[in-house]
């Protein structure tokens, strides 16, 4: 009797409460409806979006670099390994013939300044008026042996400067690198040797081969120019890192060649004209055939 009294009661409690609840959502007071209607309303303005003014873009050009050759970040160079396993870059753009040029590049090489660092000996690492500097003479072969602060009035340098310097690596490995800085009296310029280092003049010079001959021609600036019988070669451009000169051959009453020569030696000049020639026959030969054919 007693749990059906307590399931009546909890019955009954649950009824009102869901009355309660249908009431409160069904009839909502004056006062809650208020609260959620906002006190004040902004008025909607329009804004107006800027146009953009429409700009006619004038793009230049591209500048010829060289003959035959035109700046362009899309197409690569062409790299291949030529006969002595070296890496060569070509450019994209360039003209050739199937005909052989008449010249080849023999050397590339850039003139070393009269005065090498060879080395030095340290007699006291703490008092360097006592190393020995070792200095090369690249015009007569012979090694000077010089203190800090030595001239030398038959070569013509003053020493200004003698200084070693110690770096660490990480695996606590000692790199020495000694600089010495001289005047030089017959140039009127100061200089900064290493000893590691080959110093070298700026300029830089191409020797160029005659096939068929033991003829040469030696040229160090760009758009100078030598004559083989009544052809005019140009020097376009000297690449040392690559060791490529590109060339153009101006033809009279005909278009020119640019080509990118390698260092050759004669004979492999002698023996690329001759492949050069025998292909050009062999292509001649199949060019008569094919007219014989139809005849």
């Amino acid at each position: 009797m007693k749990e059906l009294n307590e399931k009546l009661i909890l019955s009954i409690a649950g009824g009102l409460l869901i009355i309660g609840l249908g009431f409160y959502f069904l009839f909502p007071s004056e006062n809650n409806v208020e609260a959620k209607v906002p006190s004040s309303i902004k008025p909607y303005q329009t804004i107006d979006i800027p146009e953009a003014a429409a700009v006619n873009a004038d793009w230049p050009k591209a500048k010829e670099q060289a003959k035959g050759e035109m700046f362009d970040l899309f197409t690569p160079p062409e790299i291949y390994i030529n006969g002595r396993g070296e890496f060569v870059f070509r450019p994209p753009y360039y003209v050739t013939s199937a005909d052989p040029l008449g010249i080849h590049l023999l050397d590339i090489k850039m003139n070393p300044y009269r005065f090498q660092l060879e080395g030095f000996v340290e007699e006291d690492r703490d008092d360097q008026s006592r190393t020995i500097i070792l200095v090369h003479s690249v015009e007569d072969g012979r090694s000077l042996r010089l203190s800090p602060g030595d001239s030398d009035a038959e070569y013509g340098f003053n020493l200004l400067d003698w200084r070693v310097e110690r770096n660490f690596d990480d695996e606590e490995n000692t790199q020495l690198i000694a600089w010495l800085k001289l005047e030089d009296v017959a140039s009127n310029r100061i200089v900064n040797l290493r000893h590691d280092q080959s110093y070298y003049e700026d300029k830089i010079e191409a020797v160029f081969g005659v096939d068929g001959s033991n003829e040469s021609f030696v040229l160090s600036d760009a758009n100078t120019r030598f004559t083989v019988e009544n052809i005019e070669y140009q020097l376009d451009a000297i690449d040392y890192e690559n060791r490529t000169a590109s060339v153009t051959k101006l033809i009279p009453d005909n278009d020119s060649i640019t080509q990118m020569l390698t260092i050759t030696s004669p004979a492999e000049a002698k023996a690329d004209a001759e492949l050069k020639e025998e292909e050009s026959s062999k292509d001649t030969t199949s060019i008569e055939d094919a007219i014989r054919s139809f005849f």
